[in-house]
């Protein structure tokens, strides 16, 4: 009982001790009581929240957060509430994030993910989804990080206008950093037609993104202006940042609809590079099926089978007006009449033109057979 008074006024503030005071109080507590979990389940979790809270006010994240990552609930005495587990995931989540422990974030997110289906707070899994869109950001899985954002944007209840507006602009800069393809190409459609996404900062390139229109140097300076520290890495191939490696796959993507095929060299200098360079993305797209075509390393030449398609789907999308400016179609019966009339029809144009051909060719003969027919 008297552990069970001790802890809660350790970590209470307006008890009198200074934030060292309690500390070293209640990690002494801990250290003598954690080996004894089928004694002092109930304590020693109390005693971690209390020591995380201590470390928030310390601005120590990292430490924060292992201090709630070893809390085992399977260890108390009693049913620990699901909402009362969600909510100490979710801050642990938060705090690896705050210190950039991507990885410990990422685990984290799997055991909240896990209760997420049962629990009815909903500040909760609004918290609960802005991390995940968070974590997904992170580990530039921009395609499900945008997603993540629009959705929360959606779902959100907040009054405050400024922070409703800061997720669907996390969500324009993940689209716009997203690897070119199909996907992209959807979810760059379903921003484009929310009103509130043309007040972002980077809807500009979002915008030319989704018309399929080449993309200048100087527009990618201006988006990048407004991206965060994480989003500035550099990408694979160590020379571009993340936003003008992404940029260049949507040029390669467009100039892909445009042209039947191109030399490398020609297609490294319209995207800024070399011809190496040029190849690599192309390989890249094209290995991950996010674009059509074939390269020939020994001529220096990439085919584009995106400029053929499209020109089937504008065939294609003219044959459908064409066919819905006919008149409905006939019942079967109709359909069946109307094509054997229109066979007999060209059976006796056939008849006629072979019998003009005939007098026209051999009148003689012709003049002996109908006289004989006559006969």
């Amino acid at each position: 009982m008297f552990l069970g008074e001790l802890v809660p006024m350790a970590g209470d503030d307006d008890v009198g001790l200074g934030l060292g005071v309690r500390k070293e109080l209640l990690s002494y507590l801990l250290a003598k009581i954690q080996q004894r979990t089928s004694v002092y389940g109930d304590i020693i979790i109390k005693t971690r929240q209390a020591l995380a809270n201590i470390l928030i006010a310390q601005t120590l994240w990292e430490d924060a957060a292992n201090m709630l990552q070893e809390i085992r609930f399977d260890q108390s005495q009693k049913l620990v509430d699901k909402n009362v587990k969600f909510d100490v995931y979710v801050t642990t989540m938060d705090l690896y994030l705050r210190a950039n422990n991507l990885s410990q974030a990422a685990h984290t997110l799997n055991r909240a993910t896990s209760l997420i289906h049962s629990i009815e707070d909903s500040e909760l899994c609004y918290k609960y989804r802005y991390l995940q869109a968070s974590i997904l950001d992170r580990s530039q899985k921009y395609i499900e990080a945008s997603n993540g954002y629009r959705n929360v944007f959606t779902q959100s209840m907040s009054a405050n206008i400024e922070e409703h507006h800061v997720l669907l602009d996390k969500a324009v800069r993940c689209a716009v950093l997203a690897s070119a393809g199909p996907i992209k190409v959807r979810t760059l459609a379903s921003l484009y037609r929310m009103t509130e996404a043309a007040s972002c900062e980077c809807f500009q390139l979002l915008e030319k993104m989704f018309l399929q229109r080449l993309i200048e140097p100087s527009e990618v300076a201006h988006c990048a202006q407004f991206l965060e520290k994480h989003q500035l890495q550099t990408a694979a191939d160590g020379r571009s940042t993340l936003l003008e490696h992404a940029v260049r796959e949507h040029n390669v993507f467009v100039l892909s609809s445009l042209y039947t095929n191109i030399r490398l060299e020609n297609l490294g200098r319209m995207l800024g590079t070399n011809a190496e360079d040029a190849e690599l993305i192309c390989a890249r797209m094209i290995a991950e099926s996010r674009m059509k075509g074939h390269i020939d390393q020994t001529a220096g030449l990439i085919t584009f089978e995106g400029a053929r398609e499209v020109k089937e789907v504008s065939a294609a999308i003219l044959l459908k007006r064409q066919a819905s400016a006919q008149p409905p179609p006939m019942h079967l019966r109709e359909q069946v009449a109307a094509k054997w009339d229109e066979r007999i029809v060209n059976l006796c144009t056939t008849v006629e033109d072979a019998v003009d051909m005939l007098i026209e060719r051999q009148p003689v003969y012709a003049k002996m057979l109908f006289r004989r027919n006559l006969d």
